[in-house]
């Protein structure tokens, strides 16, 4: 019998449901709900019951359009048990689930509860997910949105988180500043629905800035300068990624950005995500580095600024970029065109500027 088989049990704020039958049980009671979150919430977790031996994916889109995958459960399970290792979380542990179902960070939440026999806690999936949140809460995952709006509206509540994790994009160095003296430990992941949720972290607690592999995972780069994943309990086949990377050892790794983001400009390529990890120290308003065609550079870089109108930047310093990362001109659109799962599009957003 495969192993991800054996997990059929599931506590759910401190209510034991033993057995398949029992589970069903609390999943008819989210359906009787009607609510979009809890309907995908039970979905999942038939998907999970079934007689399929793995479940389909939906990935973010951040990058292109959308697809679906097929990923075996227990590649899932193999996931789960390298977090819950991770973090020492023990049966009981409680676990907010704050992020939806539909993708795979919501997903597994779930099954880390399931394969774990942590205690899953259920709130409303929104731009701040500790607002009715009061007991203490062991282990939470969260996009970077909901991070910062936790820390601008309810900053007290951060405390009742003692293990967080932040995926979906990149956290803002003006955050960090905020978790310097904080007890929760909060890591950001990287990873995505193709590796099954994370496959490394850093620490932003400690302000690390080399994502270290979780053990039993062997990477390397490709001619581009690509991670690529070879083959373990979670991808049946080498992974290519379109992430560059600068390897430190065969267990950690600097994120550099995305190959297929690159800005070649006046023959010289430059990176749009080390840009803006420069420049957001020393601007406040969301902003993104993207380019428009140009006769002589071919592509010159344009500083975006999500804004109504453009705002003045004589006044920033920008003298911590090379002549070839200084943006050539600064545009403002009212808001950045994202996917559904909050990332913004570059893509499109280059269509926009024309």
């Amino acid at each position: 019998m495969d192993s991800y088989k054996q997990y059929d049990a599931l506590l759910v704020d401190g209510i034991q449901y033993c057995g398949i039958a029992s589970v069903l049980t609390w999943v008819q009671k989210l359906e009787a709900t009607n609510e979009s979150e809890n309907l995908l919430i039970a979905t999942f977790i038939r998907d999970w019951f079934d007689d399929k031996d793995d479940i389909t994916l939906q990935t973010s889109g951040s990058t292109g359009q959308p697809k679906t995958i097929k990923v075996h459960k227990q590649a899932m399970v193999a996931s789960a048990c390298r977090t819950i290792r991770f973090f020492n979380l023990q049966k009981g542990d409680r676990a907010l689930l704050c992020l939806s179902a539909k993708y795979i960070a919501g997903k597994m939440m779930l099954v880390r509860a399931l394969v774990g026999g942590l205690d899953i806690v259920i709130t409303n999936v929104n731009s701040n997910p500790l607002q009715q949140i009061n007991q203490v809460i062991d282990f939470a995952a969260m996009v970077p949105m909901q991070l910062h709006n936790v820390l601008s509206d309810t900053p007290e509540k951060l405390k009742n988180i003692k293990q967080l994790i932040i995926g979906g994009g990149s956290v803002n160095p003006l955050l960090l500043g905020q978790l310097a003296g904080l007890t929760t430990e909060v890591w950001e992941t990287y990873g995505m629905t193709e590796t099954v949720s994370h496959i490394a972290l850093r620490s932003l607690s400690n302000a690390d800035e080399i994502f270290k592999l979780l053990p039993g995972l062997v990477i390397d780069v490709d001619s581009r300068g690509c991670l690529k994943v070879l083959s373990s309990d979670i991808n049946t086949e080498t992974l290519l990624t379109n992430d560059m990377v600068m390897l430190e050892s065969s267990t950690q790794f600097r994120l550099l950005g995305r190959w297929d983001n690159v800005i070649n400009t006046g023959g010289v390529k430059v990176m749009p995500e080390l840009i803006e990890a420069k420049l957001k120290s020393v601007i406040k308003e969301d902003f993104i580095i993207s380019w428009k065609p140009d006769d002589i550079l071919g592509q010159k870089i344009v500083l975006v600024l999500e804004a109504d109108s453009v705002i003045d930047m004589e006044g920033v310093d920008m003298s911590m970029l090379s002549k070839y990362e200084q943006p050539k001109e600064v545009m403002a659109v009212s808001c950045f065109p994202k996917t559904e799962t909050g990332k913004i599009h570059r893509l499109k957003l280059r269509e926009l500027l024309g």
